[in-house]
């Protein structure tokens, strides 16, 4: 008999010991691989929230930015108006400016409806700002022939008010082609009276606005147009000029006598932050707001073509903040002879009265220096806001050079292992702009509940190339 030959020790199996301290290192591979690919899961997940809320900022500010760049396009003037009181009442609402209006942190007191007086029209978040642009933003400014503009009596004699008639041509006096084809196109847009704006050759300073009562031809893209306008005397957006002796004799309209030189059609939009929640109608379910652009038949509380779906285009989710300040050459930081304030209250070209001068976050002078609506104890009826009182300068009217955009969103959805900052950097106060987080009903967003969104702040300074005088 042959004695089998015993197995080398290398053809040996594993012990069973072996196997589970295999298996044990085994799972915890796995369990580092499934944690280190659920952290990055987790990451990839914030920052595509991250990025879409970088993206909605990006493309509010660019929405914003562009139109209040074009504000008084065509020729509506600089001079604001802070102390304006709206009065649901006035037949005509006063206008707190022309080429660009501002409503401050609105509340439900100053009416949060986007149209005032409109209670069926959207609303803006509390404490929000409202911000209305108007100008000749989509549209060419026509050049006019000379006397083609000529507004008659039956007498023959020119007029300040009433209807106007002029043609405009398909070329402008330098023979540069001007095509007619997308005027005829918006003057005849279904259930709307464009609003047009005629600036005298004169001066830029005159000017007239009416609506548009009759065009000729009604399509296609002429080489004339024929355009009718009616001058309404009792519109806001034209301007208040003397008539007649002794000059006490105060109205709204064109210049007596006046002519036109350029033409274009005016358009107003205001930006606002819609108050939205996750179930419609329901203010108790989650906010989900977003930034909305309204467009207005100019200078009145009507949605553009009397369609109320022109109240609200939304143009980015998760923004939850529009505020807004205003950089005036005011005669800050006096108007004493020895130390001016405004651009031309001396000769030079040095020191803080040539520069639009922003004192710094706490400092005493935050509240009267040239930006309005940055720190929540400024007051717009102040008078420096409005009108100067240097010598030689008294009772012009302050211009706008700048605005200051900030808008503020939120991601979509809430990290429980993340807490947000506060809004201010400096300790003890929580401000953007005029806008105070806490102070109710902003402080709501500092709740642990809201500080689990993660937050972006973009702000953009824009120059108001058509605002000036």
């Amino acid at each position: 008999m042959t004695t089998p030959r015993p197995r080398p020790d290398h053809q040996a199996g594993f012990s069973l010991l072996e196997l589970l301290i295999a298996l044990v290192v085994a799972i915890e591979i796995l369990v580092a691989a499934a944690i280190a690919f659920d952290v990055h899961n987790k990451m990839a997940v914030v920052q595509s929230q991250v990025t879409d809320l970088q993206q909605s900022l990006r493309i509010a500010q660019y929405d914003v930015a562009r139109l209040t760049r074009m504000a008084g396009r065509g020729g509506l003037p600089a001079a604001i108006r802070p102390d304006a009181v709206f009065n649901p009442a006035d037949p005509i609402p006063q206008l707190g400016g022309l080429g660009i209006e501002l409503r401050d942190n609105v509340t439900d007191a100053t009416d949060r409806h986007i149209a005032r007086g409109v209670n069926t029209s959207p609303q803006a978040l509390e404490g929000t700002d409202i911000l209305i642009v108007r100008g000749c933003f989509s549209g060419s400014v026509y050049q006019l022939q000379p006397n083609a503009f000529l507004p008659t009596d039956s007498n023959g004699d020119l007029l300040a008010d009433g209807d106007v008639s002029f043609s405009i041509d398909a070329r402008s006096v330098a023979g540069i082609p001007q095509p007619l084809g997308p005027l005829v196109e918006q003057v005849n847009v279904a259930n709307t009276r464009p609003l047009m704006i005629f600036v005298s050759p004169v001066a830029r300073t005159q000017f007239g606005v009416g609506r548009v009562t009759a065009s000729d031809p009604t399509s296609g893209d002429p080489s004339q147009l024929q355009v009718t306008v009616n001058v309404d005397p009792g519109s806001t957006l034209n301007p208040e000029v003397r008539r007649g002796a002794p000059f006490n004799d105060i109205a709204r309209g064109m210049e007596p006598n006046m002519t036109a030189a350029l033409a274009c059609l005016l358009e107003e939009y205001r930006y606002y932050i819609r108050e939205e929640h996750e179930i419609p109608g329901d203010a108790t379910s989650a906010l989900r707001p977003r930034l909305t652009r309204a467009r207005f038949e100019p200078g009145t509380e009507l949605p553009y073509a009397n369609d109320a779906q022109n109240y609200s285009l939304d143009l980015a989710d998760g923004v939850f903040d529009l505020q807004v300040a205003l950089g005036l050459d005011t005669d800050y930081p006096s108007t004493s002879s020895t130390s001016p304030g405004s651009f031309e209250d001396d000769a030079d070209f040095d020191g803080p009265d040539d520069t639009i001068f922003e004192a710094a976050a706490g400092s005493t002078d935050r509240n009267h220096d040239d930006w309005l609506y940055n720190d929540p104890t400024d007051d717009p009826t102040d008078s420096q806001y409005r009108v100067h009182a240097f010598t030689g300068r008294v009772g012009q009217p302050v211009l706008l050079y700048h605005v200051r955009v900030t808008t503020i969103a939120r991601t979509l959805r809430g990290d429980p292992a993340y807490r947000a900052p506060d809004f201010d950097a400096t300790a003890g106060t929580d401000l953007v702009e005029d806008h105070d987080y806490d102070q109710a009903p902003a402080s709501n967003f500092k709740s642990d509940e809201n500080r689990k969104f993660r937050r972006r702040m973009l702000t953009t300074m824009i120059e108001t190339r058509n605002l000036r005088s």
